[in-house]
């Protein structure tokens, strides 16, 4: 009887070895998991964008005509919009750049707006003449927003459908003026023009 319970006794001295040797490995085990879970977050709260989309109206015209084409910047998830910049070209064979506030055009077909928002969305307006019957497109070149706070905004682009027709009397183009091919004038600017006679 007495082997039978030294038998037990040191079975049972084993079995509470082993499961002190389970119970520290379950400990190591739960602690990197915790620290595993304390640490995702941090990853992922380090990636600081929002996502936006710039969009652009798609007007129809007639040749000779002033064309309004109207940008916008959206922020996804209602931010207010910051700063952007945005570099676009278009046809000069199609389209004259007339003016627009916050943007400048070089005269090449080369066209950049450059302003600040303080809500969801941002629209700005852009005049053209048109000059050739046809469809034709502004298109994004590059663009860089953020929203208020500093965050980048990461900008699904869009582009300008533009189709013109013939005008009334069936003239299918006319000759570009000149006028505001250079400049349009930039958001809260002013401009003095003295005029003598």
């Amino acid at each position: 009887m007495k082997r039978c319970i030294g038998r037990k006794m040191k079975r049972l001295g084993e079995i509470i070895f082993k499961r002190g040797n389970y119970m520290k490995s379950f400990k190591k085990l739960a602690g990197l998991i915790l620290a595993v879970c304390l640490m995702v977050p941090m990853f992922g709260s380090v990636a600081f964008a929002a996502d936006g989309v710039l969009m652009f109206s798609d007007p129809s015209t007639q040749v000779g005509e002033n064309v309004s084409v109207d940008l916008v910047v959206q922020s996804s998830d209602g931010q207010a919009v910051g700063d952007v910049n945005v570099t676009m070209s278009y046809d000069t064979a199609s389209l004259e750049f007339v003016s627009g506030d916050g943007f400048t055009a070089d005269g090449s077909g080369n066209l950049t707006y450059t302003g600040s928002g303080s809500s969801a969305e941002l629209r700005a307006t852009m005049q053209f003449r048109a000059l050739l019957a046809g469809s034709t497109s502004i298109t994004v070149n590059s663009s860089t927003a953020s929203v208020a706070s500093g965050e980048t905004l990461n900008l699904e682009q869009g582009s300008s459908a533009v189709t013109i027709e013939a005008a009334a009397d069936g003239t299918t183009s006319v000759e570009p003026t000149g006028a505001g091919e250079t400049t349009g004038t930039a958001a809260g600017e002013t401009t003095d023009i003295v005029v003598t006679v």
